[in-house]
């Protein structure tokens, strides 16, 4: 009986971000111009595929870091500038592409975004951190709009997050290899990934768990990206390629408070870094060390970052403070679907909005387009 309520969870969850992505595309899947107020500069599929950074992903699925491909001169870029985009999820498109390159990218973000929601409420659940798991996983799938509009276009987010948690998951089960390979992925994802290191290292030391065996299969996530590093060596001829193509984007931590022109976007940074820390603080003093240990470390790196997309780069977190202030969300459970549904709307309105705001210039897209047509001639 456990099981097939179990089931019935993880199907109601699937549901929900499988039904809530087609309502997010369906102004652009039917070619939609104006609605409820909302007028889309661009629309149909491509202004969705053209979002960025997801033709940069597509590329480097087909790609793979080859030395030489047409594909780079088609999206105007020079080879090891795909250094920044790790492998993970390209492979993931690669994989689907005979969908069709851009759709493969499309389905692959919502298969990673179903999982990502699946293991956040068995992590949930099965360490009965939560009063009512299956509504604050729910609740994930919306929250925070930015986390909603990057799991309905070409974003490595959704499997970076989905491994995240699968390590974190998994860490807490004593299941350390595979918390480590897990993790190892989750660095071949997204760079940030590979501070799932200290934290595994430092949640085994707490444990008194960092014995030899555990401390090998820790070690397997720093590998990873070494043995990433030798590839772009190999392709590239630059051990360093990723950080030849982001350095300038670290610089001392605050620095974007001095010089980001928006004094809105000044003051929401200045929200999110507290709340975040507050969660951190919240999640220790519940007992919950590896998730707070996962915000200690990768805070205090995104304050590196003087970008003005930042709060894309701290969604890896929301999970973990979601759980963190799990205690504020309503017990009624008619008042916690209304904060569903009002988040739901919010998070669609959102995307409607932002999807055609950023897109790849459209020669650059459609020369990327007929390019892989010729690749496949």
């Amino acid at each position: 009986m456990q099981d097939a309520t179990e089931l019935r969870s993880y199907l109601v969850i699937i549901s929900v971000v499988v039904l809530s992505s087609i309502l997010a595309l369906a102004p652009f899947l039917l070619g939609i111009e104006d609605l409820v107020s909302i007028h889309f500069w661009q629309t149909g599929m491509q202004a969705v595929y053209r979002h960025w950074d997801g033709p940069l992903y597509v590329v480097t699925a087909h790609t793979l870091y080859a030395a030489e491909s047409p594909l780079y001169g088609a999206s105007g870029l020079w080879a090891s500038y795909y250094a920044a985009i790790l492998p993970v999820y390209p492979i993931c498109i690669r994989l689907l592409s005979w969908f069709g390159s851009f759709e493969g990218m499309i389905i692959a973000t919502v298969l990673f975004t179903c999982a990502a929601a699946i293991v956040f409420f068995r992590l949930v659940k099965d360490f009965s951190i939560a009063r009512q798991p299956f509504l604050l996983a729910v609740f994930f799938v919306f929250f925070p709009a930015r986390w909603f509009l990057y799991h309905n276009v070409g974003a490595s987010e959704p499997a970076f997050i989905f491994l995240c948690l699968s390590s974190i998951y998994f860490l807490k089960k004593d299941r350390v290899e595979f918390s480590a390979i897990a993790a190892s992925l989750a660095a071949l994802t997204r760079i940030f990934g590979v501070l799932l290191f200290p934290v595994v290292l430092m949640s085994l030391a707490l444990r008194k768990q960092l014995n030899p065996k555990n401390l090998a299969w820790t070690l397997l996530i720093p590998a990873s990206l070494l043995l990433l590093f030798s590839i772009y060596l190999i392709s590239f001829g630059d051990f360093f390629a990723y950080f030849n193509v982001n350095a300038a984007n670290i610089h001392e931590p605050f620095r974007i408070m001095l010089t980001h022109q928006d004094s809105y976007f000044r003051e929401l940074y200045g929200i999110m870094v507290i709340a975040y820390g507050l969660a951190a603080f919240a999640l220790w003093e519940r007992g919950e060390k590896e998730m707070s240990l996962f915000i200690l470390f990768f805070l205090p790196v995104t304050l590196l970052l003087t970008h003005g997309d930042v709060s894309r780069y701290m969604l890896p977190m929301v999970p973990f403070a979601l759980i963190g202030f799990e205690k504020i969300f309503p017990e009624n459970r008619p008042a916690f679907i209304i904060l569903i549904i009002i988040a739901a709307i919010l998070a669609i309105l959102y995307t409607w909005i932002m999807i055609p705001l950023n897109p790849m210039p459209e020669e650059t897209f459609q020369g990327i387009l007929d390019t892989l047509a010729q690749m496949r001639t």
